[in-house]
């Protein structure tokens, strides 16, 4: 197990105990304990082999035991006794979002729900109602959060899915019956979520990977004449489309674009026939190449048939790395070794961007740690300088857009910043109207730059607050403030669906890969994929400008 694994498995221990009226000492004990292991930089089973595991904060003999246990097994005997101490389907209760240990103990001691389908009965009939504190617009909220968790059950991120198939991908690529394996379907054109993963195969000989397939995969393969269809041992869905080498450029091409997209050509065009590449398909069809991403039917065909589909941002294209987080605040790594991680990438500049000092849970800084901060980028960057060598840390801040919209320090603090970006992280329930004034004079602040993360979603988790996102965008062109793209797969807002608004009035989209360790750097993939699909140019990202053109954006805000 790995140390995210094992903290799971004591957090919720954690949620047990307070479900069970058990110590909130000892609850608080086994939180502590596993938020300390998420955090630790090496190996939990690197600490157990080494003896060391008591030398992290929190971790004394008793619960070093209980993490051995976990570590060998995947549980442990309090767990267990926990576990059989409440019904099935609790957890499954309290996974709903805004409920808590406190709300879902008493739902289930006070009502008997334990179960999301006795939970959702339960709002339906006016029931929740009934306990102190559980008004209509709480019951609501319940029901509507049980039926958003139900459909996020049928989905995946991107990134988890991209990860997952990743090894059947390169097992079918080696097979001896495989002339060419590809991924397709939604998972090509880099959809945020999935309800399954596509892969197209080139063959010859289906019946020989139909066999691979029933002994490779966990789960009952079906097979057709032109499709295997398993699971993943993640669970994930999983669709295999076979094509003979002659016609694979025809399936790929009808197995990604969405079906409006395909009906579209075909309407234009007829039939596309058979084709090994798909690039002799569009040819055939006359019209360029339309990446996979753009094939949504979203203006994509009349553009390549015009010949003015515009020339898609690539990672390669990307100069810098902005708003990420160090040890300052939130992060597992230092500033220095942020910096550098972003040099190792072949970058030109990289942004510092910690947490404003009202955000205590993530350690945010106070004015006395900004200037600290600050006096350490001047000495990176003077070392920098000394050695020749072409790089630059800008000194930012992720600072909190507060309830009424202001930005979190003094204008003295906010003056002090290379840039800001500016995000909501608290006091998420507003209204479309409170949700908009809040960011829109956030935007209007004249230290603003870039807009953070804009509706603070968490895919497959959290909606995020309702925005008018046509007055933001005006704003945001008004205010010369960039809007980020915020690359953690988890989030990948703003939604690729407004990219091409922003990007038409002006507004520069900056992808940010919110990086909280040096390998999170490498998040601004993610980001890349999805702004692919609102037609982003390198020309209209803000940290694909060169070192110089950013310096001279920063000091030309109303340019």
């Amino acid at each position: 197990m790995n140390n995210d694994d094992i903290a799971a498995v004591l957090e919720e221990t954690a949620d047990l105990i307070e479900l069970t009226d058990g110590n909130p000492y000892r609850a608080r004990a086994f939180r502590r304990a596993g938020r300390a292991l998420g955090d630790l930089d090496e190996a939990v089973t690197d600490r157990l082999k080494s003896g060391t595991l008591t030398d992290v904060e929190g971790i004394g003999d008793g619960m070093a035991d209980h993490v051995t246990d976990i570590a060998q097994s995947g549980t442990f005997a309090l767990h267990d006794e926990l576990l059989n101490a409440i019904p099935p389907g609790l957890l499954d209760v309290l996974r709903v979002n805004g409920l808590g240990t406190k709300r879902t103990r008493r739902l289930w001691n006070e009502l008997g729900i334990a179960s999301l389908d006795e939970l959702e009965d339960a709002a339906e009939s006016d029931r929740i109602t009934g306990l102190s504190g559980f008004g209509d617009k709480t019951q609501q909220n319940i029901l509507d959060n049980v039926r958003r968790l139900r459909s996020y059950e049928s989905q995946w991120r991107y990134a988890e899915a991209w990860n997952a198939v990743q090894p059947v991908l390169r097992a079918l690529r080696t097979h001896d019956a495989t002339t060419r394996a590809e991924p397709t379907g939604p998972l090509r054109r880099a959809l945020e979520t999935v309800e399954r993963v596509d892969l197209l195969v080139a063959t010859e000989r289906p019946d020989a990977l139909a066999a691979w397939a029933r002994e490779t995969l966990p789960s009952d393969v079906e097979h057709t004449d032109d499709r295997l269809t398993g699971t993943l041992p993640e669970g994930l869905p999983l669709r295999v489309h076979l094509a003979s080498p002659d016609r694979f450029g025809t399936a790929w091409w009808r197995t990604t674009g969405s079906p409006e997209h395909c009906a579209a050509l075909e309407e234009q065009t007829g039939s596309p026939g058979r084709h090994a590449e798909e690039s002799t398909l569009f040819d055939a069809a006359g019209c360029s190449f339309i990446p996979p991403e753009l094939r949504e039917h979203r203006g994509e065909l009349a553009a390549a048939t015009n010949d003015t589909l515009p020339a898609l941002l690539t990672t390669e294209d990307l100069r810098g790395s902005l708003h990420n987080h160090s040890t300052y605040s939130d992060g597992a790594d230092s500033l220095r070794d942020m910096a550098e991680a972003a040099r190792r990438r072949g970058l030109d500049y990289f942004g510092i961007c910690d947490h404003s000092q009202s955000l205590r849970i993530a350690s945010g800084l106070s004015p006395d740690e900004v200037r600290q901060q600050q006096e350490e980028i001047e000495q990176i960057n003077r070392e920098y300088a000394e050695n020749d060598v072409d790089f630059r840390v800008f000194g930012g801040i992720e600072s909190d857009i507060l309830r009424d919209g202001s930005l979190d320090y003094e204008d003295e603090v906010l003056s002090s910043f290379d840039f800001v970006v500016a995000s909501v992280h608290t006091g998420f329930s507003m209204t479309e109207a409170e949700a908009t004034e809040r960011v829109s004079r956030a935007i209007r602040n004249p230290y603003t730059r870039v807009l953070g993360h804009p509706t603070g979603r968490l895919l497959l988790s959290r909606e995020g607050y309702p925005l008018d996102h046509e007055r933001i965008i005006e704003t945001c062109a008004e205010e010369n403030v960039a809007i980020e793209l915020n690359a953690n797969p988890y989030r990948l807002d703003l939604d690729w669906r407004w990219v091409r608004e922003a990007t038409d009035r002006g507004v520069l989209i900056s992808i940010n890969p919110d990086a909280h360790a040096t390998d999170e750097l490498d998040y601004v993939r993610w980001g890349v994929a999805v702004a692919r699909k609102g037609w982003l140019s390198p020309d209209q990202c803000l940290n694909a400008k060169s070192r110089s053109a950013f310096v001279s954006w920063l000091a030309n805000p109303d340019a």
